[in-house]
């Protein structure tokens, strides 16, 4: 199995930006692409290659703080546009549903003397919504820096982050883009019960404990998961009224494996039928 971006970024395109079926939007989010943000990043100073992440909001950007120390930028309204370069920005995100942000030429230029930092980046959305986040960046002296690079070197490679969206409208099966990772089968048509597989021939799909998605970040960690969990020929999840929401699955290939956390899910009745979207972080 191909684990591709460009997949993964092709399935995105299907994304619907309207509400979902029950009238409510989800509230504004942040995360991390290629790595924890929970976890500190360390380099020698102006050594950050890439540090994106990824700000979600439905409902629409009314602010995006981003706050140093004493140092607080807005950047959805900022009128410097010397700013944009610095966080990887062609414009303003005002009212924009979602953006990517480049921390690292900030970071490279900004944070020059060894110490931790910590960045803080916060969200508001045209209905009051509210995500906060916060980066460490600790910046490594010069004279520990081949110890640390030995150290860096043991850990496992990270693994990539993206977002995946499936929509199958009417009956019949779901017809996955290449390098997709599942498909599924309506299997209960009044709560609108799919029964998800694998999408390629030679995949295993396993049922994950959902406590797993906190604490795996690497290959290695993805690899003991999918070694101490039985495979599984399908799995059922209910996807009206949100109720794929949590479900945490993995699957596993010659290539390597996935882990997918479904965050939302909803149906809709149309001329086609019911349409069904299911809505995933993937790490892979």
């Amino acid at each position: 199995m191909t684990w591709s971006r460009i997949s993964l970024i092709a399935l995105l395109s299907l994304a619907c930006c309207g509400a979902w079926a029950d009238g409510s939007s989800p509230g504004p989010r942040i995360t991390a692409q290629g790595f924890s943000i929970d976890a500190a990043l360390r380099a020698e100073a102006g050594q950050f290659s890439s540090v994106r992440v990824r700000i979600e909001a439905p409902s629409r950007i009314a602010k995006l703080l981003v706050s140093d120390g004493d140092v607080e930028t807005d950047l959805a309204s900022t009128t410097d546009r010397s700013l944009f370069a610095m966080y990887g920005l062609e414009r303003r995100p005002m009212n924009a549903f979602d953006v990517t942000l480049d921390m690292a030429p900030y970071i490279n230029s900004q944070l020059t003397a060894a110490a931790t930092y910590r960045i803080a980046i916060t969200v508001i959305d045209r209905s009051g919504g509210v995500a906060q986040s916060a980066l460490t960046i600790t910046i490594i002296d010069t004279d520990n820096a081949a110890v640390e690079t030995t150290v860096d070197n043991a850990v496992s490679q990270r693994l990539e982050e993206s977002t995946m969206v499936l929509r199958r409208e009417g009956l019949g099966r779901v017809e996955p883009a290449p390098g997709s990772l599942i498909t599924w089968l309506t299997h209960e048509a009044v709560n609108v019960t799919v029964r998800l597989r694998a999408a390629e021939t030679g995949s295993e799909l396993r049922r994950a404990d959902a406590s797993i998605w906190g604490t795996t970040f690497t290959r290695d960690a993805l690899a003991r998961h999918l070694k101490d969990t039985p495979a599984a020929p399908y799995i059922d999840v209910a996807a009206a009224r949100n109720g794929a929401a949590g479900t945490v699955v993995a699957v596993s290939g010659n290539d390597g494996g996935a882990l997918i956390r479904f965050t939302a899910s909803s149906t809709s009745v149309s001329a086609l039928g019911t349409t069904v979207t299911l809505v995933a972080e993937v790490r892979y």
